[in-house]
């Protein structure tokens, strides 16, 4: 009997991989590889549908950076960084965003030459794992290798795409990075207990800490079944 696999199911099972390696502290290069390949399909997807994944990276980027401003609940990280405040206050003095208004209720498009600029920029890295045909003696800076913003660039497409928060591994890779980059400071209250503990690990032990738990929610699957705001 054969067993067939759709696009999304693929895209889906290398994400979860992705996070899994991710949190197991596998190769950094191996990590990007799989995780590049489901972002591919994901925003393949997205388009196909009509969705514009960099339009929608940029709103997200510019929309709750707004819209907390406006409701005082800006994160530590950037209130302390004055050239973000200047650009938040710059966005929010432009754009019809309160604190009242929704995501959904907002829409953005890109112009052709910044679509292509933020592809080249993502792809970089992907591209030089994928070939050496052109460039056999071409080199990239391992330190430039960001996989954490582009597990959670990915998971955030892939919400647009299905609304659904990819079980263990989507749970607590959203967890982790509320503790670790944003703040923890409007997460719901089931996860703050999670979130105190985490805070207290350095980066090695918070990596070991959610790989234990993506295992465990894995075990009891009730467990994730909370999607992440």
């Amino acid at each position: 009997m054969k067993v067939y696999i759709t696009k999304l199911a693929a895209a889906q099972r290398q994400l979860r991989a992705a996070i899994r390696m991710f949190f197991g502290g596998e190769d950094e290069l191996a990590v990007h590889t799989v995780v590049s390949a489901a972002y591919r399909i994901i925003t393949d997807l997205k388009k196909e549908r009509g969705q514009d994944e960099v339009g929608d990276y940029y709103l997200t980027e510019i929309f709750y950076c707004v819209r907390d401003y406006r409701r005082g609940t800006l994160p530590a990280y950037l209130k302390n960084d004055q050239a973000a405040m200047n650009w938040i206050r710059e966005m929010a003095e432009k754009l019809p965003i309160d604190e009242s208004t929704k995501y959904e209720d907002i829409k953005a498009s890109v112009s052709a030459d910044v679509a292509k600029e933020y592809w080249k920029k993502r792809n970089k890295t992907a591209n030089f794992l994928k070939h050496a045909d052109r460039d056999p003696k071409s080199h990239i800076p391992l330190g430039e290798i960001d996989n954490l913003s582009l597990l959670m660039q990915t998971l955030s497409a892939y919400f647009d795409l299905v609304k659904d928060n990819l079980g263990a591994e989507g749970l607590v890779l959203w967890l982790y990075f509320s503790t670790t980059v944003t703040g923890c400071d409007g997460l719901p209250k089931q996860y703050r207990k999670i979130a105190a503990q985490l805070k207290e690990l350095n980066r090695a032990e918070g990596l070991d800490f959610c790989s234990e738990l993506v295992n465990k929610l894995n075990a009891s699957p009730s467990l994730s079944s909370g999607r992440a705001e």
